[in-house]
């Protein structure tokens, strides 16, 4: 029996029993519709965060401690104040190094613009107006020194009537100080609508955090740095630079701890990074939703040792006019991939509508993972094959004498 014979009798079996036949292929659906549903929702939200990146890329790097997670998987930040003062002025005099603006984060409870209070949500860090030298404005300019703020348009939009430069906020740290400031400006944010809300004050007087330093002086210290150069072009070299200061020469090297690692990051460093553990996270849901193509490759597996029961007779006929088991073999394996194949098509297109539809909500750019296509194309055909290799070998033994007794 050649193949094209085998798939006209598959598949007109499998027309005779629509409604089996369809359900018997929905677990596949399910499964792959998943997968690729996740897959387009992963690649969506990646690419909304790497434009936003990429759209406002600075020559600029961040200096920040980080470790390895208990569970193994991407990165955690480190927010140890670790770097020095010494650190920040030996810095600023590397070659290619424009500015270095120390990033402290301050304890924020409470923001009130007078007619309104938002407690919590609001990521007070503390700076210098360095820090802006690439930064785009909406509207004012940095500050100058104490008593004076700059926001990002989060923050700005957190209140009913926005704030805007020149209006008074008044600040209730976690400590119980407060502190009045005007905002002299509002920054476009650094990761589009991914940014959360931020707002930005001078070091001086309002980050007081210190460590001793290893020739014992106590000095103001900071978790992190922000680097500038002055073109994108300087941006390696410097990186360069600054990591062979920080790992030979720096406070910080001697203050970390052993399972630290500080790390000199680009914008496509960062960018890199984002998406590897995009892609970690992603794959992982996909592999959860997976598990419904094991119920689908029972599914198909349960429905074709039921047609080889119901075909017993059949069977018979066919090899009493000459049928091999391998042709029986090829009859039931044809009818389980077609399944297959028919199950994972519906999927793919399920989950490409069901993604695109997803994103369009989010407004996020729609990601078509071809790759992702293909391998459930494959699936699909691996679990057709799977599921039909024990019910095509018990069709192919089948006694041809008992089988045409059979009614």
């Amino acid at each position: 029996m050649n193949l094209r014979e085998s798939l006209r009798i598959s598949w007109r079996s499998i027309r005779s029993h629509k409604l089996r036949s369809t359900l018997t292929t929905i677990g596949v659906i399910i499964g792959i519709a998943a997968v690729i549903t996740f897959m387009v929702l992963g690649g969506g939200f990646s690419e909304s965060v790497v434009g936003d990146i990429e759209a406002e890329q600075e020559p600029v790097m961040t200096v920040q401690t980080q470790t390895e997670p208990e569970a193994g998987v991407g990165i955690m930040l480190v927010d140890t104040p670790i770097y020095t003062e010494r650190d920040v002025e030996a810095l600023e005099a590397l070659d290619d190094v424009e500015f270095v603006a120390p990033d402290g984060s301050l304890e924020l409870a409470q923001t009130d613009t007078g007619d309104e209070q938002v407690t919590g949500v609001i990521d007070a860090q503390a700076t210098t107006a360095d820090r802006f030298d690439h930064s785009t404005f909406v509207e004012g300019e940095p500050f100058e020194g104490e008593g004076e703020a700059v926001i990002n348009e989060q923050t700005s939009q957190l209140f009913d009537e926005n704030v805007s430069a020149g209006d008074e906020l008044s600040l209730t740290f976690e400590d119980g100080e407060t502190a009045d400031v005007t905002v002299t400006g509002v920054v476009e944010a650094e990761m589009g609508a991914q940014t959360p809300p931020q707002l930005f004050v001078s070091v001086d007087p309002y980050y007081t955090t210190t460590v001793e330093t290893p020739r014992g002086e106590e000095t103001r210290a900071y978790p992190s740095l922000v680097v500038g150069t002055e073109r994108i072009d300087d941006v390696d070299p410097a990186q360069e630079a600054v990591t062979e200061y920080l790992e030979d020469d720096s406070d910080a090297a001697e203050l970390k701890q052993d399972d630290h690692e500080m790390q000199v990051q680009t914008v496509e460093d960062t960018i890199e990074q984002f998406t590897d553990i995009v892609d970690q996270l992603t794959v992982f849901i996909g592999a959860v939703a997976a598990i419904a193509l094991v119920v689908g490759s029972i599914g198909i597996a349960n429905i074709m040792i039921v047609s080889v029961t119901e075909r017993t007779r059949q069977i018979g006929i066919m090899k009493a006019v000459g049928a091999t088991k391998r042709d029986i073999m090829q009859l039931f394996l044809v009818e389980s991939v077609i399944l297959g194949v028919i199950g994972s098509i519906v999927g793919v297109a399920a989950g490409l509508g069901a993604g695109y539809l997803g994103v369009w909500l989010l407004e996020w750019p729609m990601a078509y993972p071809l790759d992702w296509v293909v391998i459930a194309i494959v699936v699909g055909i691996g679990v057709g094959v799977v599921s039909g290799l024990y019910p095509a070998w018990r069709g192919a033994r089948v006694d041809p004498i008992e089988a045409l007794r059979h009614e």
